[in-house]
């Protein structure tokens, strides 16, 4: 009530004037004064007294991040409005949240957020964890989590303020969530302008004696109505200006930011400090790859005669090469004053290649010339990481790494230490490229943009910028993710640049021209949204009942291709995840689209439009809604794909390693790749999928198996229950290359996912009598009560792995997950070809449904299955998660899968009785002419008939379990669960029998 209200606000002002008042808190609030940032705190709060929104653009070490959430609950303090204030401030990772948390709550002078004792009013909330009390009034969250509340609670009730920092990142979630708050923002002062105008109308008919009417019709009592939302987005590096007029022309602050003056030498300024010459047969020299590249290149000139792209085709010699130079994008006015060497050079290079060479010429000047301190050198990947870190130990003034740490050179002459640093370096080698070398090393770190802006290294004094990056674009027409090395944006490579004024004045030497730098690169990056799958935005839009999917999307900052949000809407039928509501519902959901347009709160049924600034759909028009299995889908934080999986795992009793590999699958592979041991490494790795091994991945040819394989290996050697502990998980972590702090990020993301799946009503722990009654839920529930807590996931520990419920019926039987995973990942199916060479790796045609269907692919090199001959494979048939374009079209992630298998789990199944086969998935065609997104498949039709009855089944399985028509699953369904278990009894029974026909047959052979 309004009292508990005013005395919280008393009790917080008196709580931060005793710590403004300590001699601890006066020292920080004349450390905090001290942050650029605090130039532009009165404008701030003025801007949003005034308006709504504001952008903050700061450069890095201002101080925004932590101190413009402090000055708006600050000012709410003051003013009296503390208690009614609520500040959520999120984050891209959790990492920054947990760390800006604690910091945040030390310059209050309260107690780390999550701390026995006295409670603090700064909180953190991420997906595997949170710290947040009724006392909480400042809350930072990653992304995800915010737009999890909203999916629930779309009006944010009780929400003041909401701050979004790392705007310029322009992640998918982060582009989604302004889109959101736009609209909320226009939703929530409506709802103000409603109240008051009710409270003014009542008003003026107590005046004319209506005064019990009126009191009926006032609503809320004055200051009870829904509070007007303020918005702050924040950034290092931001196009202002797109943000701004996204929120129709709002405030735009600039902080200076707390760096040393850092001094930009560009690749022409290299060549002449260090006198290198690129030589005409190098590695990054045009002539050496002949004239058919150079050819290529002499077609990119802009402008040239017809005589001068000749010269370049031919490859016209070197001495005459500044009269003809090889390099299409080397203009000879700009380098007039140069030395003859440099031109020279810049004539002849292939600026798209990166000069190794060069890069070693350049770090013995800067260790020459340049003081003590470390060298941070940007590359693309890890492959050029490798590659570069090869090269360098190699010579006697470097050393590297020797099990994960700085090593002993063998040279006494050695200098530097080399250090590697991007996401699969042990965390050993994270923790040694972060902190200061050994005396009298210089350490120099080769890293990608993981060190951009997530890790910190404090004592660089140089950098290195190659000016490249890998990106991962999606190419909605071949429905395939692309790997692309291209040039980093304008803003990353002043990013890259300012690393090097963390703690003095540095230099950064790009190996770049000065000319691309200001004319060819990006301003920005392109933002996620326009170059990644769409699935899981658009389930959220549709739970949300945000409208149709391509109307919302065209609204966001930059929006998708329109067939980018075709092709995630086909991937959603294909996964059972979209209906059609019949014309009749869409003027049902229009209707209800009033009312949360209205109300601000989406209780409406899934698909409904009219969120704030939706618009119903046309009266009779047929619109995809969510299915039963959809909403479901939408409940969970992984892909559809693998959301699925969970689904089907419960039901054909192999959750825990179908949550395994979810869980896997949606944050990274435990195991390592030490850049002095990969040969070990990998062998390793294989190990535990070779034949005989020990786990479940034994002789099955599955990627997803052997991660499975991996995380039982080390929880086993966890768990006190099987002898084992911390000790023994270490090492049996070191012997087979796993990475522990993944492996137990794994286990938190299994229990999360066990809790939300028990929450959702998909499975059920807890039956009657202390037993697990059926074990399966009917699925009305939802994911957000207690599915994510801790004493949510901390149940789900003690029953996810339990052998003896019937959810794990079959967890250890990898004929029944390969089975789950048929019907999870179906259609992504490739088939081997049949003019296959039986001495070699097969040839393999993709099935998928679409543009690509019948393309060849080939497996990863990183797979278990690459390796393998064509006599080898157990079957034809690969089902795959991700199809990457990079040397070659690569599928990642493959598990070989039975015909049985798919005529079971696969596509739409037809029956050709007088050929004794059937098609298994969708296209046109039958007999010999089928499409290449449909697999022929010999079977007796005796055999088939039974198959599809039996698939039939199984449907009705699922669809009983996603709409409750099961009954309760509380154990009084004895009947349902007889017959599940008969049925999954009976396709574990046929996946058994065709194997041991497999084993027989391979044996005669």
């Amino acid at each position: 009530g309004a009292d508990a209200e005013s005395a919280a606000s008393a009790s917080l002002r008196a709580a931060l004037e005793r710590w403004a008042d300590s001699p601890a808190g006066r020292a920080m609030a004349a450390a905090r004064a001290a942050l650029p940032i605090a130039a532009v705190r009165g404008e701030l709060l003025e801007a949003l007294r005034q308006g709504d929104v504001v952008v903050v653009s700061g450069d890095t070490g201002c101080g925004k991040t932590t101190q413009v959430p402090q000055y708006l609950l600050e000012d709410a303090i003051f003013s009296g409005a503390g208690g009614r204030t609520h500040v959520v401030v999120t984050q891209p990772r959790r990492i920054a949240a947990i760390s800006v948390a604690e910091r945040v709550a030390e310059e209050r002078g309260e107690p780390p957020p999550g701390s026995p004792g006295p409670s603090s009013t700064t909180g953190y909330h991420v997906r595997l964890g949170a710290a947040v009390t009724r006392h909480t009034r400042l809350t930072f969250c990653t992304t995800g989590i915010l737009l999890r509340r909203l999916a629930g609670d779309p009006s944010l009730r009780g929400v003041t303020h909401v701050v979004v920092d790392e705007v310029h990142e322009r992640s998918l979630q982060s582009d989604f969530l302004i889109a959101l708050l736009r609209d909320l923002l226009v939703a929530r002062r409506m709802q103000r302008q409603a109240a008051e105008a009710q409270e003014a109308a009542a008003a003026s008919a107590a005046l004319s004696g209506g005064s019990d009417v009126a009191a009926a019709a006032a609503g809320p009592p004055s200051g009870q109505h829904s509070s007007l939302l303020k918005v702050v987005l924040m950034s290092a590096t931001l196009d202002a200006k797109l943000f701004a007029n996204y929120f129709g022309g709002c405030p735009v602050l600039q902080a200076a930011g707390r760096t040393f003056p850092v001094s930009r030498l560009f690749l022409e300024d290299v060549y002449e400090a260090t006198g290198y010459r690129l030589a005409s047969d190098a590695p990054a020299a045009l002539r050496r790859h002949g004239p058919g590249v150079a050819h290529v290149y002499a077609q990119r000139l802009v402008g040239g005669s017809r005589g001068q792209r000749d010269l370049v085709a031919k490859g016209f010699g070197d001495d005459e090469a500044l009269a003809a130079p090889l390099n299409p994008e080397y203009d000879p006015d700009l380098y007039v004053e140069l030395p003859l060497h440099v031109r020279r050079n810049l004539a002849r290079l292939d600026e798209h290649r990166i000069d190794y060479d060069l890069l070693e010429a350049l770090l013995s000047y800067i260790d020459a010339t340049t003081e003590p301190g470390a060298v941070l050198v940007f590359l693309p990947g890890i492959g050029e990481i490798n590659h570069l870190y090869d090269r360098l130990t190699a010579q006697r003034a470097y050393t590297g790494l020797r099990g994960g740490g700085p090593a002993v050179s063998s040279y006494s002459s050695a200098r530097c230490v080399v250090l590697p640093l991007h996401s699969a370096v042990p965390p050993a080698g994270q923790r040694a490229a972060l902190r200061p070398p050994a005396p009298g090393l210089r350490k120099v770190v080769l890293a990608t943009n993981i060190a951009e802006t997530s890790l910190t290294i404090e004592d660089v004094v140089a950098v290195v910028d190659t000016g490249r990056h890998k990106e991962r674009r999606f190419n909605p027409a071949r429905s395939m993710s692309m790997l692309v090395e291209d040039w980093v944006s304008a803003a990353s490579a002043q990013q890259r640049a300012g690393r090097a004024g963390r703690v003095r004045p540095g230099v950064s030497y790009a190996t770049y021209t000065r000319a691309r730098f200001e004319s060819g690169l990006r301003r920005y990056g392109a933002p996620e949204i326009t170059r990644v799958p769409l699935e899981e935005l658009v389930l959220q839009i549709l739970l949300m009942g945000l409208g149709p999917v391509s109307d919302f999307l065209s609204q966001v900052l930059e929006p998708p291709q329109p067939r980018a949000v075709t092709a995630a809407l086909e991937v959603l039928r294909q996964v059972g995840a979209l209906e059609t509501a019949p014309p009749a519902a869409a003027t049902a959901t229009a209707a209800a689209a009033s009312v949360v347009a209205t109300t601000g709160h989406n209780s409406a049924a899934v698909g409904a439009t009219g969120a704030a600034g939706g618009t119903p759909a046309p009266f009779g028009v047929p619109r995809e809604v969510l299915s039963p299995l959809g909403r479901q889908l939408a409940l969970l934080p992984v892909a559809p794909r693998l959301g699925k999986l969970l689904v089907v795992g419960a039901l054909l009793g192999c959750l825990a390693p179908a949550i395994t590999i979810a869980a896997t699958m949606s944050h990274k592979s435990p195991f390592l790749t030490p850049t002095d041991d990969r040969g070990e490494s990998e062998r390793a790795r294989r190990a535990l999928a070779a034949p005989g091994a020990e786990g479940i991945a034994a002789g099955q040819q599955s990627d997803h198996l052997l991660m499975v394989a991996a995380y039982e290996l080390w929880r086993i050697a966890a768990s006190p229950k099987y002898g084992g502990g911390t000790r023994v998980a270490a090492q049996v972590a070191r012997r087979h290359f796993l990475h522990i702090q993944t492996l137990e990020q794994l286990s938190e993301i299994r229990c999360q996912l066990a809790a939300m799946l028990a929450d959702a009503r998909l499975v059920q722990p807890a039956g009657e009598r202390g037993g697990y009654g059926s074990g399966y839920g009917d699925g009305d529930g939802s994911a957000y009560g207690g599915g994510g807590g801790k004493a949510a996931m901390a149940a789900a520990a003690a029953w996810l792995d339990d052998p003896t419920a019937p959810w794990n019926k079959f967890a250890r039987d990898p004929l029944v997950v390969k089975a789950a995973l048929c019907a999870a990942l179906s259609p992504a199916v490739a088939v081997m070809g049949e003019d296959s060479c039986p001495t070699s790796p097969p040839r393999w045609g993709d099935a998928a449904p679409g543009p690509g269907a019948g393309e060849e692919v080939f497996v990863h090199p990183s797979s278990v299955v690459a390796a393998l001959n064509t006599p080898q494979l157990l079957h034809p048939y690969l089902v795959y998660l991700e199809k990457v374009k990079t040397a070659r079209l690569y599928l990642r992630d493959v598990t070989a899968i039975s015909p049985l298998s798919l005529m079971l789990f696969g596509g739409p199944l037809t029956v050709l009785h007088a050929e004794g086969a059937v098609l298994v998935g969708s296209g046109s065609g039958s007999g010999s002419g089928v499409a290449p997104s449909m697999l022929r498949i010999a079977c007796r039709a005796q055999t088939a008939v039974l198959v599809k009855q039996l698939r039939g089944a199984l449907e009705r399985l699922l669809e009983r379990r996603f709409t409750g028509s099961s009954g309760s699953g509380s154990g009084s369904d004895g009947g349902g669960l007889q017959v599940a278990e008969t049925v999954v009894g009976i396709v574990r029974q046929m996946l058994r029998e065709e194997d041991e026909q497999r084993s027989m047959a391979a044996r005669l052979l």
